[in-house]
């Protein structure tokens, strides 16, 4: 009988919480069904909703209208000291709009399929969290569990089209200002695996729209500036970027919310036909659906969604919008619909920060873990709280699902909404008792100024370690000295045509100084390399009043281009190429050039350098030896042809040089000291290789010295540094040997997109 009972104790409590989570997942269904789509949302039947859900759990409650028609709810779970700054749980009872009848169940349904999955709208973005959140505290509170500091919960409206009547109104007001709020949680995103997102940031919305203008005509007639001509010249140049920022996420090594994205919302033109026709020949003048299929329209316009990281210069890509996008000249304009201005304000997830830990660490005693923070990639309603100087994480609940925010089939499986239930974490949030000085520290501060140097001098600064090699004007690789071979090598004959070398590297980051010595180091035997003798020493310094350069040009990824002058009539053209997949590995490719006269440029040589980051800058005092990640390579076959040729699309950043920045040094003419000069403006061409005047060399380089335009001289150097994907760079001389242009660019092979 005892074994009985105790079998019939286990089915009742079985069944007890397969109620109570059919319980929990009703209460999340009904909560769905409630019409709370834009752009008439039944926000009052959401509040009174809400509300009944809160008043079992003796929660606080009072609806606030900053704006008539748009109620806030905002609920307070007391904390046991109500002294201590208080938590804030944010979410937003809207939902965006959907086509039914692309659907496979309806959207307001909320139906739950044989798979446990529940199909509505706002089952991810975002009613699911508010829901969570409450039903958090419904378990905490049969656990007997009371808060130190209190809790509030908000639910605000008009999120989705872009809270300005809702949590921006409610983060600028007294109410606010008086709750003491210490940290926010809002919205994050599903994470498709295991780990859960956080976001400590956002990109800023600039909802965009382009309007062109021309001269109407007849629909046989060509002509030159048409309002459709001049918006889709536009069109293909946002498409450009909108491709160039696209390849760099296929690329890897950056999250969606790194890149700017650019999405068309709408494309509006065409002259509408009259209401009613009653004759004949109209109706083969006008189509079906109202528009003069003869007539071209004086005017056209397009919208576009952009979103911009903080980390992205927004006044750059500004000056791209009014130069290239909308050109007064092309009878363009443009009109921001939503443009965020000032500062973009970011929520430290790191050790300064108490808050991230206490969330790390709840996330992980529930049994979960997160995933790297990252910018959200679109926006949410806590810029607004971390624009008031409040931290905020954006923080969903939701693993192992595909994002589906705003799409179609929307869905949420239960088990997964049922697990958020118990990783949401008030309670580890809400018993820590950090003092006012700590939390003080962890407020959300504005994202730094846009300092490219000081990008520069972090990407590029460090211990750098690899090997190098010499290589004819026909690519072939130069042995070592044999003076320098140690003798076991002779012995066997062993040819030696690498040096082990070490690079350390040093910007300043707040001024335009840079220095590196390349050091190469005697050839040993085995791990002997650990204890190797330097052989040479070549120091070269930009700025500071000792630059030695004649030119220098940088990009803020840590890749740059000198010009260096030699004796007898040479000077050296350096690339130095970063990857830009893991910022850890990087080439540098001289160009060894001949100015026998001012107007003849001849190639002499090639040296090659294949290095990894071995550390932070420590002037070359250690050496990574055998630890080092590369080896020899002058050997080792050349890249193949095809690994280089065909069609690429190029992201191009530029930098010019005028006469003004030129003295005269015999034989040849040089620049000015101190001349450093930024690569900017980038644009997007497509450009075709071909393998004439191709210097191929081995680990998938390449360089190049080609004429141009008006007997110009473009030495171009190029790495592959994944199938498809290549970075280069140029300098154009001028037919009298004055360097003209530098060029940057990050190609994708068009074969790839």
């Amino acid at each position: 009988m005892s074994l009985l009972r105790l079998l019939l104790v286990v089915v009742v409590l079985h069944l007890s919480a397969v109620a109570g989570d059919d319980a929990i997942v009703s209460r999340f269904q009904e909560y769905l069904r409630i019409n709370t789509v834009q752009p008439n949302p039944e926000y009052y039947k959401a509040v009174d909703f809400i509300i009944s859900q809160a008043k079992p759990l003796s929660l606080e409650s009072q609806t606030i209208e900053f704006v008539k028609g748009k109620p806030l709810l905002l609920l307070k779970w007391v904390g046991s000291d109500p002294t201590l700054p208080a938590f804030l749980l944010n979410s937003h009872t809207d939902v965006v709009p959907f086509e039914d009848s692309k659907w496979t169940h309806h959207p307001l349904q909320a139906h739950m399929d044989h798979h446990g999955d529940i199909y509505a709208r706002g089952s991810q973005d975002m009613k699911c969290v508010g829901m969570q959140y409450l039903e958090a505290i419904r378990k905490l509170q049969a656990s007997g569990f009371k808060p130190l500091r209190s809790v509030y919960l908000s639910f605000v409206p008009d999120e989705e089209i872009g809270g300005h009547d809702g949590a921006e109104k409610f983060a600028e007001s007294q109410l606010f200002k008086s709750l003491n709020i210490a940290i926010v949680l809002d919205e994050g995103l599903p994470s498709p695996t295991e780990s859960y997102r956080v976001f400590y940031g956002e990109r800023s919305p600039w909802w965009l729209v382009i309007k062109a203008k021309g001269p109407p005509g007849h629909g046989a007639k060509l002509y030159d500036n048409s309002a459709m001509e001049n918006l889709l010249k536009s069109i293909e140049s946002i498409r450009r970027f909108r491709a160039s920022q696209f390849d760099l996420l296929k690329a890897g090594g950056i999250a969606e919310g790194d890149v700017v994205s650019v999405n068309m919302a709408f494309l509006k033109a065409g002259t509408p036909s009259p209401t009613v026709t009653t004759f004949f020949f109209i109706h083969i003048m006008y189509d079906s659906k109202g528009f003069v299929m003869n007539l071209q329209p004086s005017e056209a316009e397009a919208g576009f969604d952009i979103r911009v990281p903080p980390s992205v210069d927004a006044e750059a890509l500004e000056r791209r919008l009014v130069e290239e996008w909308a050109p007064a000249a092309r009878n363009m304009s443009f009109e921001f619909k939503q443009k965020l201005t000032g500062k973009q304000f970011l929520t430290a997830a790191d050790d300064s920060n108490p808050w991230w830990g206490l969330l790390e660490n709840a996330v992980k005693e529930a049994g979960g873990r997160t995933s790297k923070p990252e910018i959200f990639p679109a926006s949410t309603d806590a810029r607004y709280f971390r624009k008031a100087g409040v931290p905020a994480f954006g923080f969903s609940p939701i693993s192992n699902t595909p994002s589906l925010l705003h799409d179609h089939n929307e869905y949420l499986g239960k088990a997964e909404y049922l697990k958020g239930i118990e990783v949401t974490t008030i309670s580890p949030l809400s018993c820590s008792a950090e003092s006012s000085s700590e939390i003080a520290l962890a407020q959300s501060q504005p994202a730094p100024d846009f300092n490219p140097w000081s990008e520069f001098a972090q990407n590029v600064s460090g211990e750098w370690d690899g090997f190098g090699a010499d290589f004819t004007c026909e690519g072939q690789p130069l042995e070592l000295p044999e003076s320098v071979v140690p003798e076991a090598f002779r012995e066997w004959e062993v040819k030696v045509f690498d040096w082990q070398t070490q690079c350390p590297t040093l910007a300043q980051p707040n001024s335009l100084s840079f220095l590196y010595k390349s050091i190469k180091l005697l050839p040993t035997v085995g791990c002997e390399a650990d204890a190797a003798t330097r052989y040479s020493i070549d120091q070269r310094i930009i700025g500071g009043g000792k630059s030695s350069a004649l030119a220098f040009s940088y990009s803020v990824t840590g890749s740059y281009v000198a010009v260096w002058p030699l004796r007898n009539n040479q000077l050296e053209v350096e690339h130095c190429l970063i990857n830009p997949k893991d910022k850890e590995s990087r080439v540098r490719i001289f160009q060894v050039v001949s100015l026998a006269e001012t107007t003849n440029m001849s190639l002499q040589s090639v040296k090659v350098f294949c290095e990894q980051w071995y550390g932070p800058f420590r002037d070359g005092d250690q050496l990574g030896g055998c630890a080092i990640r590369s080896s020899g390579f002058a050997a080792t076959p050349t890249t193949a042809a095809s690994v280089v040729t065909g069609s690429w699309r190029v992201l191009l950043a530029t930098t010019s040089f005028h006469a003004s920045d030129f003295v005269s040094w015999r034989p040849y003419t040089v620049y000015s000291s101190g001349c450093i000069q930024q690569v900017t403006g980038e644009k997007v061409i497509e450009i075709v290789r071909e393998e004439n005047d191709l210097l191929l060399l081995p680990q998938e380089l390449w360089c190049s010295l080609q004429q141009g335009k008006d007997r110009e001289r473009v030495f171009s150097v190029g790495w592959v540094f994944e199938p498809g994907h290549a970075i280069t760079s140029s300098c154009v001389f001028s037919s009298d040997s004055k360097l003209k242009e530098v060029t940057m660019g990050r190609e994708t092979a068009l074969s790839d997109v």
